[in-house]
């Protein structure tokens, strides 16, 4: 997404913008309403209800598709219609230019088609620069401010065959990477990223805290001090964990081309605690981890590059030894400490976390018998099972069979 910068506009372009801004959130809000009042399940059914009256005022039938489908994807997520955004798509612009060869975004408002020059700036060499590498617009945005945005997208390389697999456990204190030689599971490099997120994440709910306590005592509101500083710290934690996180994303994604090493993360979803679910320090530190962002930037990141990315099952993950398999809730001694029940094998949680996700992943790719898990070099690997804690457990592979594991640096 880029945005697009504009020259002046005459008086005349900027009431013929406003007035499109307002007929497209009137469209959106009455099939909102729609929408609501009918409790409709399809799309298709709101469309043939309201798409007759809004199509008779002139409005250009794009347009009024673009607000009910605005309104149809809002349904779940809000409340009402608030200040919308108005798309427009491949039907309702195109680029220009004039004699002179100044480029000029011609869009088609909600009667008209109007034509908005747009500044020769460093926004504008970006698109153009982007346009030659092969992104395409698809769509433009206008916020209710009049900004106007490029959506590009690209078709992604195909995914290549990686040799190893970049297994990433996220947490609340950052994330703990492990690189695996899919041939014979042999560990080539295990490292933390991200701490730096989860620290600058806790100084900012401090100072916050602090302010607000300062605030309240005094009665002032949001015209003493510390309301005026608690505004400006509004957003800078968000900005900073976005930023950081697409930085960690490019981390992962140059670590597995330097590795030819495809990317194994967990299926996280609905890890979001409230009041009475979990400890206030639990639920802060699960509340922290920003792990659908984190997932959506390495997806972007990952398929640029043509970099495969699983996404594995969570359970277990951090419960189960590495060296003979057994899972067990008493293996996590605390958040960061793990030591087997059975085996005494002792690492760090995350790292461990980390194998057990290569693993995973791995097992996805080749197949699974009764010996294990079969390699491309014929060597079997155990496949961690569950097992009884009071039963005697043999192990099922002979003794010069069993894969040596070795966690670097613990």
């Amino acid at each position: 997404m880029l945005q697009l910068n504009l020259l002046p506009l005459t008086d005349s372009k900027h009431r013929k913008l406003q007035d499109t801004c307002s007929v497209f959130t009137t469209i959106a809000t009455d099939a909102f309403d729609v929408i609501k009042r009918d409790k409709l399940s399809s799309y298709t059914r709101l469309h043939h209800l309201v798409y007759a009256k809004n199509k008779t005022n002139g409005v250009a039938s794009q347009l009024v598709e673009q607000a009910q489908r605005y309104a149809w994807q809002r349904r779940k997520v809000a409340s009402k219609i608030e200040h919308p955004s108005v798309r427009f798509d491949r039907r309702l612009f195109s680029w220009k230019t004039t004699r002179r060869g100044h480029p000029v975004l011609s869009l088609r408002a909600s009667h008209e088609r109007l034509g908005l020059p747009i500044r020769r700036d460093g926004a504008y060499a970006r698109l153009q620069e982007h346009l030659r590498d092969g992104w395409v617009v698809t769509s433009v945005l206008m916020t209710r401010h009049y900004r106007f945005l490029g959506l590009l997208q690209k078709e992604p390389p195909t995914p290549r065959v990686m040799e190893n697999m970049v297994g990433v456990d996220q947490n609340s204190n950052g994330i703990g990477v492990t690189v695996m030689r899919k041939g014979d599971g042999r560990i080539l490099r295990q490292l933390y990223l991200g701490r730096d997120i989860s620290l600058r994440q806790i100084r900012y709910e401090n100072r916050r805290a602090k302010l607000q306590q300062y605030r309240d005592k005094n009665g002032y509101g949001h015209r003493g001090r510390a309301g005026l500083k608690l505004r400006r710290l509004s957003g800078r934690q968000r900005n900073h964990v976005r930023t950081n996180t697409w930085l960690l994303a490019k981390q992962l994604t140059d670590l597995a081309m330097q590795h030819n090493a495809a990317i194994a993360i967990e299926r996280l979803y609905k890890l979001r605690r409230c009041k009475g679910q979990m400890s206030r320090k639990s639920r802060r530190k699960t509340n922290r981890i920003p792990y659908g962002f984190f997932r959506h930037a390495l997806t972007h990141k990952s398929t640029q590059l043509g970099i495969p990315v699983l996404e594995v099952p969570a359970k277990y993950t951090s419960q189960t030894c590495p060296n003979c398999g057994h899972i067990s809730r008493r293996n996590r001694r605390n958040w960061r400490y793990f030591r087997c029940v059975r085996c005494r094998f002792e690492a760090n949680a995350d790292r461990v976390a980390s194998v057990n996700i290569c693993r995973k992943a791995i097992q996805a790719t080749y197949p699974v018998t009764k010996q294990g898990l079969v390699l491309p070099t014929g060597a079997p690997v155990s496949v961690p099972v569950r097992q009884d804690e009071e039963a005697s457990w043999q192990p099922e592979t002979p003794q010069s069979c069993k894969p040596t594991i070795s966690i670097v640096g613990s």
